[in-house]
């Protein structure tokens, strides 16, 4: 028999409550700090990798030695055609590419700046 004898039950009030929300705040903010450091970050590679510029370049150059001997023979006006369709399809495909870097980047700040303002109003 247990008589006389005193159990230390685990305390489940207000003040263990409040101490488990705020660490689950903080680590929510440190999560999407995170992840808005990580969208930055993606949005820049994004931008700044200039993965088209060589094919650009490339038909570009492919295109004017076309266009020269296409003076000389008629039948290469629709390749020229094509060449030019195809450029603009690349610039556009360009500018695609720059807007959707910073679409990433301003949501990666957005999220910081939501984590930021979680810190601070705990």
């Amino acid at each position: 028999m247990l008589v006389g004898r005193v159990v230390n039950l685990p305390y489940y009030g207000k003040d263990r409550d409040m101490v488990t929300i705020t660490n689950l705040r903080i680590a929510m903010a440190i999560c999407l700090f995170l992840l808005g450091a990580c969208s930055c970050v993606a949005g820049l590679w994004t931008i700044l990798a200039r993965r088209y510029q060589q094919a650009l370049r490339s038909i570009s150059a492919h295109s004017a030695r076309v266009s020269s001997k296409a003076i000389t023979d008629v039948g290469l006006a629709p390749l020229i055609e094509a060449f030019s369709g195809l450029i603009n399809a690349l610039d556009q495909l360009i500018r695609t590419t720059v807007g959707i870097g910073v679409f990433l980047c301003l949501a990666g700040a957005g999220l910081c700046l939501a984590a930021f303002w979680m810190l601070s109003t705990i």
